[in-house]
């Protein structure tokens, strides 16, 4: 029998990570036009690839793309751009002075984003870096409520990503998808199903992700969750499948910070 599971409580840096994602929802809400500061030649490119995302995320929003094929395409459109070369335009030292006054978790800065009239863009996804300290590490876990990519734009970090398969009382059912060392170029996006549940490790420093989120998404339920799961507890089934259960965020901390990607 399934059995209703209540997140734990997260700690207070972790309360503060929720509340800032929950407070996109409102600032980054529906959809006019983006523009990117013009400080470099790129500007033009950077605005293309602003206005891909805005419109893959509004019609996933608007329920006219499943998160399945969002997941898709907004990894081909990742690929696809040299996103490595609009970090000046992206705000990236402002993420890069962030890293250096954080302490074991990545550190995690917002961009900025503009409408063509300089006020703040109301768009339908937020854009984020998380820049990593040699080492540190996103913990397993997967998603609720929500889809997100991940493209890597410095250094390098050992990415594992898992599709879930369903829910079995306090633990995820979770199959293996990719267990790669990830540089620029790279992007891992997710959907309710594929690549839910990822983990991510620093194997250099000021490593980092550009990410996109998209928030109040019909993904497992519209309400916004992040589940920790321990994959390293069971060994998988004759089909490959994991039996992953459900932790704690201080159990998540203590299990896999500082392990060896």
């Amino acid at each position: 029998m399934t059995h209703a599971h209540r997140s734990p409580a997260p700690t207070p840096a972790r309360r503060r990570f929720l509340a800032e994602a929950g407070g996109l929802g409102l600032l980054f809400a529906c959809a006019p036009l983006l523009r990117a500061e013009p400080r470099v030649a790129a500007a033009g490119d950077v605005r293309h690839w602003l206005d891909q995302v805005e419109t893959l995320s509004r019609r996933l929003r608007e329920n006219t793309l499943t998160s399945l094929q969002w997941r898709s395409e907004i990894d081909a459109v990742n690929t696809a751009a040299p996103l490595a070369e609009y970090l000046p335009q992206l705000q990236f030292d402002r993420a890069l002075q962030a890293m250096q006054r954080a302490g074991k978790d990545p550190a995690k800065t917002f961009i900025r984003l503009g409408d063509i009239d300089g006020g703040p863009a109301q768009a339908a996804f937020a854009a984020a870096y998380f820049v990593f300290a040699k080492g540190q590490v996103i913990t397993p876990h997967g998603h609720r409520g929500m889809v997100s990519a991940h493209a890597v734009v410095s250094g390098r970090l050992h990415a594992r990503t898992y599709d879930r398969l369903g829910r079995d009382g306090d633990a995820l059912l979770l199959r293996p998808r990719l267990d790669t060392r990830a540089q620029p170029g790279f992007s891992a996006a997710i959907s309710a199903i594929e690549g839910n549940v990822h983990w991510f490790v620093a194997e250099r420093d000021a490593s980092a992700t550009l990410d996109v989120i998209v928030q109040d998404v019909d993904a497992n339920g519209r309400e916004f969750a992040i589940e920790l799961v321990d994959p390293l507890a069971a060994k998988p089934d004759a089909d490959g499948t994991i039996r992953a259960p459900l932790i704690s965020w201080e159990e998540s901390s203590r299990r896999y910070q500082g392990a060896a990607g």
